[in-house]
């Protein structure tokens, strides 16, 4: 297999049962691997920036979850299940034969991250989570309403015609705003990997699926199992001004369920790994595998 450029990515291409989950990867694939998933709504180039100064030790592929960026979208009738990634992840990692990973994962990728080395422990041999430390959880009585309000937006579907834009720029431009808000350089990246030309207009290839309600959500007893789970060592990169902020008195316990938990902070947003303080970041990353190595 040739190696890719840390600097510049290489386009690759997983085939599994129902379709193929697409990604870029960075570096020489017989390097250790480290796989790097990213947020809800976002892809595989939400890595652009990081993926360049850790490809040089490291073979990194970041992947477009299904529906996103440039990976197929599920079957008609299926729906995208937080347990649904998880299950997609362990098989490409079975096909590839790959073990005791290195898994860095971004908001929703680090949900997915703590579920596979919880899970599949042999999968995962160090975890980075990257503004992230668990789901959004549900409580048992909450339950019966919440499967009622996905099913009735399973069986009534997407309605509406989707958004059109004239170029890629008012597409950045429309994604600035939003439930989780990009900055404008996080938008650059990301936005392109998701929008399809059709003629002269660019729309979403982001399957509208994605926004359906969950039918289920994990309650807090389980959350607080999976992190106990885990027993590689965990590094949570927490940005000062992003979406950990608003988890409150849950992020505690959650991180005193850890095994081998490590806790660092940056200046930013949500994104920060894109468009904060990605050197410190990396650093930060690199100094913590070089440890974990040594345990």
């Amino acid at each position: 297999m040739a190696e890719h450029s840390p600097e510049s990515p290489c386009a690759v291409s997983f085939p599994l049962p129902w379709g193929s989950l697409r990604g870029l990867a960075w570096g020489n694939p017989d390097a250790p691997m480290i796989l790097a998933v990213h947020g809800w709504l976002d892809n595989a180039a939400s890595f652009n920036e990081l993926a360049p100064m850790l490809a040089h030790e490291w073979y990194l592929v970041a992947l477009d979850l299904p529906g996103h960026g440039a990976s197929d979208h599920r079957p008609a009738g299926e729906t995208y299940e937080l347990l649904d990634h998880v299950r997609d992840i362990a098989v490409l990692l079975s096909q590839q034969q790959r073990e005791g990973i290195t898994f860095v994962g971004h908001s929703l990728g680090g949900i997915l991250g703590a579920l596979l080395a919880a899970a599949c422990p042999e999968r995962v041999g160090r975890l980075v989570m990257i503004d992230s430390l668990g789901p959004v959880v549900g409580r048992a009585e909450d339950f019966p309403g919440q499967l009622g309000k996905a099913l009735r937006k399973i069986t009534r579907g997407a309605r509406g015609e989707a958004p059109v834009y004239g170029s890629p720029e008012e597409a950045v431009e429309a994604r600035l705003g939003g439930r989780i808000p990009l900055s404008r350089a996080a938008a650059e990246h990301i936005v392109p990997r998701n929008l399809i030309q059709d003629g002269q207009r660019w729309v979403w290839r982001t399957d509208p699926r994605l926004r359906y309600p969950s039918m289920h959500r994990l309650e807090e007893e389980e959350v607080l199992a999976m992190f106990r789970a885990i027993q590689c060592p965990v590094l949570v990169a927490k940005a000062c001004q992003g979406l950990m902020d608003f988890m409150g008195e849950i992020i505690q316990p959650r991180f005193e369920a850890l095994a081998d938990g490590s806790l660092c902070a940056f200046e930013g947003g949500h994104h920060f790994h894109l468009d904060g303080d990605v050197v410190g970041l990396a650093e930060e990353i690199k100094r913590w595998l070089d440890g974990a190595d040594l345990d």
